[in-house]
């Protein structure tokens, strides 16, 4: 996240909310994701405040996050698919209840198409920045 790169890209989007909700949607997701690789599926992750807290004494980031979003309205993304000539919309939900000992599934949060899509999309956008348009025809097939 603190690649100049990514940082770029998330200053420099011209969507409302992404420089707060879509740069921490997509770092909740990693962070799950690389914490808590004990699950086969998508569907199957979850978190609970119990288990985030357990080794720390201060607040990590998936914890301020479900913090901070907690009872939040629903988060709505839209970007272009190229190949498929149409717009593509996701949606990010928030928890209703964050607390010691109900199980938050990140299925509730966003469906596994969704945020593969949104995270895919989003390291994209970084990686345009890195191409020089002029020498190379980027495009995603």
């Amino acid at each position: 996240m603190k690649y100049p790169p990514i940082q770029w890209v998330i200053k420099n989007q011209k969507r409302p909310n992404f420089n707060d909700v879509g740069k921490d949607s997509f770092k909740f997701i990693r962070n799950v994701l690389l914490h808590f690789p004990y699950f086969d599926k998508w569907d199957d992750i979850w978190v609970k405040k119990s288990l985030i807290t357990l080794y720390s004494n201060k607040p990590q980031f998936i914890d301020r996050f479900l913090t901070k979003y907690e009872f939040r309205e629903e988060f709505k993304y839209r970007f272009w698919e190229q190949k498929y000539k149409r717009m593509t919309y996701m949606s990010i939900n928030f928890p209703t209840e964050y607390s010691m000992n109900k199980k938050i599934f990140l299925k509730d949060i966003s469906t596994e198409k969704d945020g593969i899509k949104f995270s895919l999309v989003f390291m994209y956008n970084v990686l345009e920045t890195q191409v020089d348009r002029n020498n190379v025809n980027l495009e995603i097939k």
